[in-house]
Formats: structure tokens, sequence, C-alpha cells
């Protein structure tokens, strides 16, 4: 098989593969929702966590206590359902779908 017969052929794949998680995903984030985002200032937390922004920072800019957003934070990189790196002595944390979809995947499996 040449090259770009075998190019065309992963690319089909990786297109099937972005359709079937997609659904994945969808129901996914919506048990999550259901599970960790029960309430509108956890709504509010997760929504700001944009792998940009320290925690101190977007507890001043939504407004609500540090100590709220590090236990929420927490929780979520305790389950593995986020991103997250450590920038001195700050923690950044960034939403990801695939983690969320990968923890719904094992929890259906007995894998949580």
């Amino acid at each position: 098989m040449d090259n770009s017969k075998t190019e065309k052929l992963l690319q089909e794949l990786v297109d099937e593969i972005k359709i079937l998680t997609a659904k994945q995903k969808t129901e996914a984030f919506k048990m999550f929702s259901e599970e960790f985002l029960n309430s509108d200032l956890r709504k509010k937390m997760y929504k700001a966590l944009d792998g940009e922004r320290t925690l101190q920072q977007i507890s001043d800019d939504i407004g609500c206590k540090i100590n709220s957003l590090q236990v929420f934070g927490q929780l979520l990189i305790d389950e593995d359902l986020v991103d997250f790196e450590t920038r001195g002595k700050s923690r950044i944390i960034n939403k990801s779908l695939t983690k969320i979809a990968i923890y719904y995947s094992n929890k259906e499996k007995g894998g949580n």
C-alpha cells in the first residue's frame, strides 16, 4: 500500500473515531454535570477553569471563596477529571472532556 492510501485510510479511521467518541463524551459530560456540577457555584467554578488563570485569579473574578474553589479543584484532580499544572506555588486547572469520558467509561467497566 502506498503512503497516500495509508494516509487516507488513517484519516478515515480518525474521523470515524471522532464521530464515535463525540456521543460518548456528550453522555459522559451529562453524567459529570449531574454528579459534580450540582450547584450554581460549582457550575460557575468549573466554567472558569481555563488553563490560564490561577485559582486565586478565578476566585477573585467569580467572587467565590478561594477555599471553596481549592476544595472543588482538588476533588476534580483527585478523580482525574481535569488537567493541571503548577506554576510556582499556583495551580492552573484546565477542563478535559476526554478525561471525563475516560472516567465514566472506566466507571461503567467497574474500574472506579
